[in-house]
């Protein structure tokens, strides 16, 4: 019973951390942002002056890179302060092709035994001569940047900031009941979590999509993050190195996400093995030197690598709250029943505050009765991802237009 209770007190304090956490910034968007909130773009006070590459890591992207590359094309931003850099990484498809037909500068690379995200872009950015541009957009090429988004990186590159993160919306949001999760979950990142923490002078997490960096950073700090989680590697290295990254919520990047979990599966073990690496290795070691330091960006950067991702969260404090019935069951005792139900309240509330963002709203609500086949997945994704089997290698995720 000792070992039960140890149990029950360990989770349901780590995740009522989490949620204070959470609920901190959802108090703060609601009294003091959301009477305030308004279009930044509207205080655009710079004129384009930063010149752009933006660099696209392809891998048998023939279906939807036309698609970013049009978008690339109706940006709103003069067409001499930027260029297009499509990385064709290890293509057996027409991807080349078809960047060439659409006008991108294309880059062929050719290396089977270090394939992936990372090493395209360290690729790109050895091959493209940084010193003709100021900053790198680095966009996924199943992506679509919103026409203004060059315009609000200037500004934020013109104020000061050196590494930006844009909004990492979903292109596909009402695809599939899977599409209208994960946009719940993003719409909690990007509408508020990230942009008060902007607000508080925090850092954004790197989302991998949308990433843009001076080239002074780069040349400073190289580009050596080539695992299946290059984005939360450069994240923690940044920080570690006492940068910020700024979140730039209307330089906006629309990712097409996997519709179903079939699709979704090899790319989840991929991130979910990536990231627990990445927080054993780096999560503590940022929260000790942001107690140390007293630095309070290190101390929060440290807790997103910490604490779990929405759906692990959910998932432990399901195990938690059959523990507390388990407990009840031999003390006729109820009080940590009483706590986990709290516990899964406020992620309701959660869960709510990111329906309020969708367009389809009805419909995303709609969706919590799938989140039951979701947590059972993502379970067996978690337990896989620890394995040493889990998947390293850059998988191009099947798409369906």
């Amino acid at each position: 019973m000792t070992i039960i209770i140890g149990m029950i007190i360990g989770i349901g304090s780590y995740i009522t951390l989490y949620l204070i956490y959470n609920f901190f910034f959802l108090f703060i968007y609601i009294c003091f942002f959301i009477k305030n909130r308004h279009n930044e773009r509207d205080y655009l006070l710079h004129q384009p002056k930063a010149r752009f590459a933006i660099i696209i890591p392809a891998h048998n992207e023939e279906l939807l890179i036309r698609r970013l590359l049009r978008s690339i094309k109706d940006l709103d931003y003069p067409k001499d302060l930027f260029k297009t850099i499509v990385v064709a990484d290890n293509c057996v498809d027409k991807t080349y092709l078809i960047a060439s037909e659409e006008g991108a500068i294309v880059i062929e690379r050719r290396d089977a035994e270090h394939s992936g995200k990372g090493y395209a872009i360290k690729y790109a950015l050895e091959k493209i001569g940084m010193a003709q541009y100021d900053a790198v957009l680095i966009v996924d090429a199943d992506s679509m940047i919103e026409k203004h988004a060059l315009k609000e990186l200037n500004e934020f590159i013109m104020r000061g900031y050196a590494i930006i993160q844009c909004y990492n919306g979903v292109a596909n949001t009402d695809e599939s009941w899977f599409t209208r999760l994960e946009n719940i979950s993003n719409n909690v990142i990007n509408e508020i979590l990230y942009p008060t923490k902007q607000r508080l002078g925090l850092s954004s997490c790197l989302l991998g999509d949308g990433m843009c960096f001076l080239t002074k950073i780069l040349a400073k700090y190289g580009w050596d993050s080539v695992t299946g989680v290059e984005d939360w590697e450069y994240f923690a290295r940044m920080i570690i190195n006492g940068e910020r990254i700024a979140f730039a919520r209307d330089a906006r990047v629309y990712h097409q996400e996997s519709t179903s979990l079939i699709q979704a599966t090899s790319q989840r073990v991929r991130w979910a093995s990536g990231r627990f690496g990445i927080g054993w290795k780096y999560g503590f070691k940022l929260f000790y030197n942001g107690l140390v330091h007293h630095n309070i960006i290190m101390l929060d950067a440290s807790l997103a690598l910490i604490f779990p991702n929405p759906s692990l969260e959910l998932n432990v404090t399901i195990f938690g709250f059959m523990l507390s019935f388990l407990h009840a069951w031999i003390t006729g005792r109820n009080e940590f029943i009483i706590w986990f139900c709290c516990l899964l309240l406020m992620q309701f509330i959660i869960f709510l505050s990111g329906v309020i963002f969708a367009k389809e709203k009805i419909k995303a609500f709609l969706s919590i009765f799938f989140i039951p086949i979701f947590l059972v997945w993502k379970v067996g994704i978690d337990i896989f991802s620890t394995l040493p089997i889990g998947r390293r290698k850059w998988l191009q995720t099947k798409r369906r237009i």
